[in-house]
């Protein structure tokens, strides 16, 4: 997949997380824990931050958001 192609993917994600109703419940945030990992087969773990360090610190960002709204 092309750098072109990943951000993309992430623009999409974002406007497809706009449209995601606020009080969804637990369909929304299914939904939203969906399409992070929708984004994260994007910018995968062998992603190295000293080859991209962009795509690096979006797949950790991603990976903080999915913590966070996993949690308990």
């Amino acid at each position: 997949m092309t750098h072109d192609n990943r951000w993309a993917n992430l623009v999409n994600t974002a406007f497809l997380l706009d449209q995601t109703p606020r009080r969804a419940g637990p369909e929304g945030l299914q939904s939203t824990l969906t399409m992070i990992q929708s984004a994260l087969e994007v910018f995968p773990a062998s992603i190295d931050p000293v080859d991209d360090f962009e795509g690096y610190a979006v797949r950790r960002l991603l990976l903080a958001l999915q913590g966070a709204l996993s949690a308990p």
